[in-house]
């Protein structure tokens, strides 16, 4: 689960190119094939009158070069498939801590609050305040986010459910007995509401349902010699113990805005989604307000690169790697990425999101991303 920014965990960052690599054949290879692609080729004999019409973004996009495949569902709008995008200013949302406080310790008495201060490598320093209750629900509070836990989600939900390992065994459809989905995002908008925060005008939402069986089922506790400690376990879960997991976007023109929660784990995925909330029947249980932004209407209009520039790019690097292993792009989402400057303003970026799955494995897992700026075609991370 996730705490407080300045306690992430920091993941190794896996590098796959080398500045050694095969050389390029300068012979286009007659078998090339590009299925969906937006450089449109005629074959066989042609006419003066021939009008030529030309997909930009289609719905899937394949194409093999060297050892990269695309075999790519290509995610966006469809708006954006003619082939421009429009991209807002925007500014980093500050909060109003006391807003935050008033809300989510309304019903509870505050038995501790301190403020700490954390020298930032910029020369800044970030000021936290940290507040507890009498069960031990805890808050810290910063300018721009906020973390808070109650002590049923420490000692008992973090034990069955994480995003990282253990999403997949919950439903992201179900809806349980003492709430629906409609309703816990209504709470979860007037909690927002009352503290001031705004996610925008359509923020989307993905939940996780927390039945109580799966909760029962995917405990797991360990001692610290790394064996399984039962003694603390739940004595027993019920359908009161049930709650929603809400994974939380802005928005802008049906395009998410990724924000990654830390600076240095940038992968896209629902345990990095800037806003993460957890209510149950008694309320809140879980916030994890990361960086959210004030998005100001005035906005410019860019016309994305060709899909097959964009591919050129992961062509490039990949088809370089001195090893047997082969690249599959299966997926391409188009997502806007905040990039701040070294005055600390943002910038959207609009970026496609590749996932690609490397044969044989040489990594962890055999599965990664790349980021390649939409307009430009230039690779970002």
């Amino acid at each position: 689960m996730k705490r407080i920014k300045l306690y992430f965990t920091v993941f190794m960052t896996i590098c796959l190119c080398s500045a050694c690599g095969k050389p390029q054949e300068t012979t286009e290879d007659p078998s090339h094939k590009t299925i969906g692609s937006d450089n449109w080729k005629q074959t066989g004999e042609t006419s003066e009158s021939v009008e030529t019409v030309s997909i930009q973004i289609p719905e899937t996009y394949e194409r093999t070069e060297e050892n990269v495949y695309f075999k790519a569902d290509i995610i966006c709008p469809d708006e954006i498939r003619k082939g421009s995008v429009k991209i807002p200013k925007i500014s980093l949302q500050l909060i109003n801590e006391e807003k935050v406080i008033d809300e989510i310790y309304k019903n509870i008495s505050i038995d501790k609050d301190e403020v700490k201060e954390y020298p930032g490598d910029d020369g800044e320093v970030l000021k936290v305040r940290y507040l507890t209750g009498p069960e031990i629900q805890s808050l810290s509070v910063y300018s721009f986010g906020a973390d808070y836990t109650t002590a049923f989600y420490r000692d008992y939900i973090g034990h069955s459910f994480d995003l990282e390992g253990r999403g997949g065994h919950y439903s992201t459809d179900a809806q349980l007995s003492f709430m629906s989905t409609d309703s816990a995002r209504s709470e979860i908008a007037g909690m927002f509401g009352h503290m001031q925060v705004s996610l925008g005008e359509d923020p989307f939402f993905k939940h996780y349902a927390l039945d109580y069986q799966t909760l029962a089922a995917q405990e797991y506790v360990m001692d610290m010699d790394g064996n399984i400690d039962r003694s603390q376990y739940k004595p027993e879960w019920t359908v009161e113990d049930e709650g929603y997991y809400f994974c939380i976007w802005q928005t802008y023109n049906g395009i998410k805005i990724h924000t990654p929660y830390s600076d240095m784990i940038k992968k896209y995925a629902d345990f990095n989604a800037p806003v993460q909330v957890m209510i149950s029947a008694n309320g809140l249980e879980y916030l994890s307000l990361g960086r959210t932004f004030l998005i100001d209407p005035k906005e410019s209009t860019e016309e994305l690169a060709s899909l097959d520039d964009v591919a050129d790019v992961v062509i490039k690097k990949y088809s370089m790697i001195l090893t047997d292993a082969t690249y599959t792009i299966d997926r391409m989402e188009l997502c806007y990425y905040p990039v701040e400057d070294s005055e600390g303003n943002y910038e959207l970026k609009c970026v496609w999101i590749m996932d690609i799955t490397e044969e044989p494995t040489l990594t962890a897992t055999g599965r990664f991303q790349l980021m390649v700026d939409a307009v430009s075609g230039e690779e970002l991370f």
